[in-house]
C-alpha cells in the first residue's frame, strides 16, 4: 500500500473504491539531494508527502538573511508536520509561496494535486471528513507553533523538543 495512504487512514477510513481512485492519482516522485522542489514566488499545487528523505523549507528576508522554517522527513521522530513538503497557505489559496523547499538528501514522495484532492473530497463524504480531521491537525500545529513562538524564549523552546518528539497530540485526537 502507498505509504501516503497508509498515513491518510490513520484519520478516517476509507472504502475500497476510494482507496482505488486515490491511488490512480497519485503520483510517484524522486528528488536529487540539492534539487530545489518548490521555489519561493511559486503556487504549491501539490501535497507533498515524504516517503524518504530530507528537505528543508526557509524563506529569504529582505535583507537577504535565509531563515529556515521546517526540517521535511519521515523517520521514527517524524510528527504531522514533518511529513509533508507543502506550503498549506499557498495551496489553499493558490497564491504564491515565500517559502522555498529544497532536498536535503535523495528524497522520494508521493504527490496529490490540488484538482485530484478537490474532486476526490467531493465525491466522497469520507474523504472530505478525512480531510477535515487533517486540516484541524495543521491547525493545530500552526497553532501550537505560534504559541510557542510567541510565548517562550529560545532557551526554553529548545528544551522542549524531547517533550515535542515523544508526543504527537494531532494524531492522539483522531
Amino acid at each position: 500500500m502507498n505509504p501516503f495512504v497508509h498515513f491518510l487512514q490513520q484519520y478516517g477510513h476509507l472504502g475500497p473504491a476510494e482507496l482505488n481512485q486515490l491511488q490512480q492519482v497519485l503520483v510517484y516522485k524522486k528528488y536529487p539531494a540539492g534539487y530545489t522542489i518548490l521555489e519561493a514566488g511559486s503556487v504549491c499545487a501539490h501535497i507533498s508527502f515524504i516517503v524518504s528523505g530530507k528537505a528543508r523549507s526557509y524563506f529569504i528576508d529582505p535583507t537577504g538573511q535565509e531563515f529556515t522554517w521546517s526540517f521535511l522527513f519521515n523517520d521514527a521522530d517524524s510528527r504531522f508536520d514533518n511529513f509533508f513538503l507543502l506550503d498549506y497557505n499557498s495551496f489553499l489559496t493558490q497564491s504564491p509561496s515565500p517559502l522555498t523547499f529544497t532536498a536535503i538528501e535523495d528524497t522520494e514522495v508521493t504527490q496529490f494535486a490540488i484538482q485530484d484532492q478537490r474532486a476526490f473530497i467531493a465525491q466522497s463524504i469520507h474523504a472530505a471528513t478525512l480531510s477535515s480531521k487533517m486540516s484541524e491537525a495543521a491547525y493545530q500545529t500552526v497553532h501550537k507553533r505560534a504559541f510557542t513562538l510567541l510565548t517562550l524564549n529560545a532557551r526554553a523552546r529548545y528544551e522542549r523538543i524531547p517533550d515535542d518528539l515523544e508526543r504527537t497530540p494531532e494524531l492522539d485526537a483522531k
